[in-house]
């Protein structure tokens, strides 16, 4: 099932209805039929406007299919035919229409009078396709016109300017019978008309020109009985009684060939399944409205089921922003590099969008036995295939100016507050567990799990110091945090059998920090010392607390570092809520330049789609502040590689940084992905 980006503030996933239930597609059918395409071809001589259609281009120009009742299928056929041709030269669009008719009445002699009063023939025109700025020329059998210009569609508060006449219009009428003569029998009545290129191109550039595509239609009212009703046949059905409906009129292309040598086949300008569903989504506003007198907040409040996504492109970005009384909806193609908007009023545009960037990473450990060439050679290749830096565990002067050679960022990768450095210097600084043992002697799970205490005087200073040190080494173009946290309280599940243990609450062994100064400055916040909780998971303050521990160590290192111009990242658990529970890290309220959170799927039993859940989770949180990097463990992720990315990427990822891989295989796959999502990789 193909994937898409949801926003209306991200949101992800398919909208789900009752089974009973409408789609959107079945309730708005009538006016969501695909609109029909005309190739209009340059005339191969000059056109006289007399009605008879005597030129050979009118010959060779195909006729558009007969004219059907307005409200399309199910509806009874008109029983007189009318077709319509085009054709087009550098100042003119030509248009015929032959109108069946066995007797050709007309009465109305005054320009801009009601002509649809008498039998007549209309053209509808829309030259740059947003719905708005449109132009009626309406004419009956005796060649009086009445002309128009409409701001917008009246469904959506639009007024007509009838002081508006087509300037330099020919209009021309030929009958095959005699007109107002019902007594005897006539044939049919033929209309030609040369519309000026520079009438209809006020506040617009010249769109009379090949390759261009113009929204028109035809409409032909006929009265089959004194008194009415009056018949409504058209080219393209509107599914409505209503021609002013922009978004249901034909689309006209402009070829750039002659007449007769040569043919092109028609081609949507736009991509017509996210095009229908941006419409579905108007009429369901708009019958929304007048039910509710409010708009449709949200992407999910449409309740869209496959049918609507049904042909969408993959990665397809539908966006919502309402008030009660305005909307703007999106569906952003990124692979097209256009985003289809509408509005409230039924303005409907294409708004040309930037190839998304991305930044890819990796964490390596440096091999000191590894030469130079191998070096050299895999870090082209990364950098070949769209990763743009590197995160080092640890120091190697040499490899981090390869790295850079190659075209690659080097970030040094320090962990934050497991520093078994300072067991012999501080060895007060190590934080306590609820059982009263400290990280100094007895770490939890592994030996090298030697966690400090963030409320200790001195630690923030000295952390945040040694990360300027090591900023300053040459060829070093940020830090990252690691381990910025307390040591796990409860582990990822897949690690539980690892150490004999089942973590279905916080064990007291690894619920740290109970350590004199945490204890002290708690009692003296709350009036309670926390070794006295009876439910200590269950106290928010005392999960606070430790939480604000953490952060105010990182705030310490965040400000130093940019008081020295130093770049700055963290590895970080997966998703906020997860890392608040699992490790006490509140990272969604950190400053940093970016955030790796470490969706391990495998180590959670999860597939790649909870990597998407993860990401999405991470991008509300930080809203834009900060990069999110979805980092992830490439043993878990080999069976789905695609899959993976798209969840990172479909749910609003800045990159992913791959630990433990990928191969020189994948590396290539990656290449490929990201060409065919045609991502640009930041340089």
């Amino acid at each position: 099932m193909k994937k898409f980006f949801l926003l209306a503030s991200l949101v992800c996933g398919f909208g789900m209805v009752a089974a009973n239930a409408q789609s959107l597609f079945q309730k708005h059918e009538r006016v969501l039929t695909l609109p029909q395409g005309y190739v209009c071809y340059r005339t191969a001589v000059p056109i006289k406007i007399d009605g008879k259609l005597k030129e050979k281009s009118w010959d060779m120009a195909l006729p558009t299919a007969s004219f059907v009742d307005i409200s399309g299928e199910g509806f009874a056929k008109p029983i007189y035919d009318t077709r319509a041709k085009m054709l087009w030269d550098d100042d003119y669009l030509y248009v015929s229409a032959v109108l069946e008719e066995p007797n050709i009445v007309a009465n109305l002699t005054q320009r801009d009078t009601i002509i649809y009063h008498d039998n007549d023939f209309e053209v509808f025109i829309d030259p740059d396709g947003d719905g708005h700025h449109y132009f009626e020329i309406e004419n009956n059998a005796r060649e009086v016109i009445f002309d128009l210009m409409l701001d917008r569609p009246y469904r959506c508060g639009g007024n007509f300017m009838i002081q508006w006449d087509c300037p330099g219009i020919k209009l021309a009428v030929d009958m095959d019978g005699t007109m107002n003569k019902p007594k005897d029998k006539d044939k049919q009545w033929t209309v030609e008309m040369a519309i000026p290129r520079k009438a209809l191109t006020i506040n617009f550039t010249n769109l009379l020109k090949a390759g261009n595509y113009w929204r028109i239609n035809f409409s032909r009212v006929q009265w089959l009985k004194k008194g009415g009703p009056e018949e409504n046949w058209v080219w393209q059905p509107t599914g409505k009684i209503d021609m002013h409906m922009p978004d249901r009129w034909g689309f006209l292309y402009f070829s750039s060939k002659t007449v007769g040598q040569g043919t092109e086949e028609f081609k949507y300008p736009y991509n017509m399944a996210a095009y229908k569903l941006l419409w579905a989504m108007f009429y369901e506003q708009h019958a929304f409205h007048a039910k509710e007198n409010n708009y449709i907040r949200t992407v999910e409040n449409f309740f869209l089921t496959d049918a609507e996504y049904k042909g969408l492109p993959e990665n397809a970005e539908i966006q919502v922003e309402a008030t009660a009384n305005t909307y703007r909806m999106s569906i952003a193609l990124p692979s097209e590099g256009v985003r289809y908007v509408l509005n409230q009023e039924g303005r409907f545009n294409v708004e040309k969008i930037a190839p998304r960037t991305v930044m890819n990473w990796m964490w390596m450990r440096i091999k000191a036995d590894k030469s130079s060439a191998d070096y050299l050679k895999e870090f082209k290749l990364m950098k070949d295939c769209g990763i743009g830096g590197v995160m080092f565990e640890g120091y190697d002067e040499r490899v981090y100016k390869l790295c850079k050679e190659a075209g690659l960022e080097a970030h040094y990768w320090k962990w934050t507050m497991n520093r078994g450095e300072v067991l012999k210097t501080h060895p007060e600084w190590f934080a306590v567990n609820r059982k009263g043992e400290s990280g100094f002697d007895k770490p939890a799970y592994v030996d090298y799990y030697r966690f400090l205490c963030p409320n200790h005087e001195g630690v923030a200073e000295y952390l945040a110091q040694d990360y300027v040190k090591i900023s300053q080494l040459p060829y070093v173009d940020g830090v990252h945090l690691d381990y910025a946290r307390f040591p796990d309280v409860v582990l990822p599940v897949s690690l539980w059998k690892n150490y004999g243990i089942e973590q279905t609450q916080e064990l007291p062994e690894y619920d740290y920090c109970y350590c004199d100064v945490c204890r002290k400055k708690y009692k003296e916040l709350t009036g309670v010392d926390p070794m006295d909780l009876k439910y200590p998971m269950q106290s928010q303050s005392w999960v606070n607390f430790r939480l604000d521990g953490i952060t105010r160590v990182i705030d310490t290192i965040t400000k130093t570092a940019k008081a020295h111009g130093i770049r700055i990242s963290s590895a970080v658990f997966p998703g906020p809520s997860m890392a608040k529970s699992m490790v006490r890290q509140d990272w969604g309220n950190w400053h940093l330049d970016a955030y790796f959170p470490m969706i391990y799927n495998g180590f959670y039993y999860e597939g790649s789609e909870w990597i998407g859940r993860s990401v999405k989770e991470s991008v509300q949180t930080i809203n834009g502040k900060a990069k999110i990097y979805a980092g992830l463990f490439f043993p878990d992720i080999k069976d789905d590689f695609e899959g993976a990315l798209d969840a990172a990427f479909n749910n609003g990822a800045s990159g992913v940084s791959f630990f433990d891989g990928p191969s020189e295989e994948y590396l290539l796959r990656l290449k490929s992905y990201l060409n065919k999502r045609g991502f640009q990789v930041a340089k």
